[in-house]
């Protein structure tokens, strides 16, 4: 596994281990909205900070991204990386255990190390360009399925309630009236690796993020799967509507 991974994956270790602390002490169903808005402000911000402090003091030069602290540059010629803690608070909020820590690392605006690590269960997705993908540092190909008959699909609910939100829902529920067997995990970031991992064979996403994008595209992509946008076109820029697969499988995705 790469150095630069490496630290990144302690760094998200370090900040799980102190997020499930946090979660186990919240007494969710005897807390009000205010005090559940303020629990999750406190474990997104301090813990964001936490993982650039840890990661600044191997490589104080690097400029750090935070999806809640902004964007602190030293060094414009030097690589970035991007910090999420919580992707998905929705599902942190109510403790639904399908929400993951995000890291990856930018050089030259390209994601060249990805960690996705979901800290209740465990599992940790890796990966640095040209390297391959890992899950608990075992590698990791996607799957080779053929028919979406076969298949389970991931895919997130489109956000908002304007035009383009509400013609994509329209499609999803054509969709999963066809018959085909559809999952919801709610964290982009996740779905990605599941996909990377074939625990699901293929994804429709709505407004993923760049933070997922970047570390999720790199983990898909060092996988085997392709990714691109719903026209078919393989340049992503976030926020992100894409269809993610394996090569014989992308096609049919789709043509959803």
């Amino acid at each position: 596994m790469q150095p630069m991974v490496n630290l990144a994956l302690r760094a998200a270790r370090n900040a799980g281990q102190d997020l499930v602390r946090r979660l186990d002490r919240f007494d969710a169903g005897q807390s009000t909205d205010q005090e559940k808005a303020k629990f999750v402000a406190d474990c997104t911000i301090g813990l964001e900070r936490s993982i650039i402090f840890e990661l600044k003091k191997s490589l104080p030069e690097h400029n750090f991204e935070g999806r809640e602290t902004g964007l602190n540059v030293s060094n414009e010629q030097q690589p970035t990386w991007q910090i999420c803690v919580i992707d998905d608070v929705a599902n942190f909020r109510v403790g639904i255990p399908a929400f993951a820590i995000v890291i990856s690392c930018l050089i030259n605006g390209r994601a060249e190390h990805a960690v996705i690590m979901n800290p209740i269960n465990g599992d940790e997705f890796t990966a640095s360009r040209g390297r391959g993908a890992q899950l608990n540092s075992r590698r990791i190909r996607c799957g080779q399925e053929s028919s979406l008959n076969n298949a389970i699909l991931g895919y997130t609910q489109p956000m908002g309630m304007n035009e383009s939100a509400g013609q994509q829902m329209d499609k999803f529920i054509r969709v999963i009236k066809a018959g085909y067997e559809f999952r919801c995990i709610g964290s982009n970031a996740l779905t990605l690796a599941y996909v990377a991992a074939d625990r699901l064979q293929g994804a429709l996403l709505s407004d993923v993020d760049a933070f997922a994008l970047n570390a999720g595209s790199l983990i898909a992509t060092e996988s085997g799967c392709l990714l691109a946008d719903l026209k078919g076109a393989p340049k992503l820029s976030a926020p992100a509507s894409l269809a993610v697969a394996n090569p014989r499988l992308l096609k049919s995705v789709l043509t959803l």
